[in-house]
């Protein structure tokens, strides 16, 4: 199996990295840095894989991306879009770079390298293509309008994707994390308008642990995720030859609050 992953130096994407590696497959890492001791681990774990560095924000460079990972592994099976970025700020606060940067590196970058490898795929007999979103693109949280509507998007254009490559035996499907114990998520939130501040004073937010704390608490399993068990639903999502079109939910019974 030959894969192209993005964002594969952290959280979700290595574990995802770990599971195709114990695998046997061949992947193309597509990461900003390629020197990352984390990457530099998964190929020596992986002979025949390859680093591609590649800037998401940068449109040039996502248009080339699946090209570049067909001329490395002599062909692509599989396209996994993981790489993301959220900037936690309130609606009132949220500026247009932050809006444009998010959905530029979550929405219009995976968009585009998936149509390019919807392409590819097609035209050597199928294949299968998983983007990472979100529950947040299903139901939006404080401090998140800008990642939530780039999810959202992402969604919607996996579902038209699978419609118009299904006949060709491309199949195209999402997993929808809730919330994952990642280095994205254990960072210090503002306060939301309208919440509760933390114990210290009544403007202060909480501490990054008590936030976390309160996160998983947020699920009915009552804890957060793990990328190990989101890379299992991805896994699924590559195997399951008759599953298209379909956003799997791995949220702990989150969506169910």
């Amino acid at each position: 199996m030959r894969v192209l992953l993005t964002g594969a130096s952290r959280g979700i994407g290595h574990a995802i990295a770990e599971a195709l590696l114990e695998r046997q497959a061949r992947v193309a890492f597509a990461v900003r840095d390629v020197s990352a001791p984390s990457l530099r681990e998964l190929l020596a774990r992986g002979p025949g894989s390859v680093a591609l560095p590649v800037e998401l924000a940068d449109r040039a460079q996502t248009g080339t991306l699946v090209e570049r990972a067909c001329d490395a592994l002599g062909g692509i099976d599989v396209l996994i879009n993981c790489a993301g970025i959220v900037r936690y700020a309130a609606l009132s606060e949220l500026t247009p770079a932050d809006l444009y940067e998010q959905f530029e590196v979550n929405c219009f970058a995976a968009m585009w390298i998936a149509r390019a490898a919807a392409l590819q795929l097609a035209a050597h007999g199928g294949g299968a293509i998983v983007n990472v979103a979100s529950t947040l693109g299903l139901k939006p949280a404080p401090l998140t309008a800008a990642y939530a509507a780039s999810k959202a998007a992402l969604i919607s254009f996996t579902r038209s994707l699978a419609l118009e490559f299904a006949a060709q035996r491309v199949r195209v499907n999402a997993v929808a994390p809730g919330i994952v114990d990642t280095d994205m998520v254990r960072v210090a939130r503002p306060v939301a308008p309208g919440s509760q501040a933390g114990p210290e004073t009544d403007a202060s937010p909480l501490s990054v642990e008590a936030q976390l704390a309160q996160l998983g608490a947020l699920h009915p399993l009552g804890r957060m995720g793990t990328s190990a068990e989101v890379a299992q639903a991805v896994l699924y999502l590559l195997d399951a030859q008759f599953v298209t079109g379909t956003v799997l939910v791995a949220d702990g019974g989150l969506l169910l609050t």
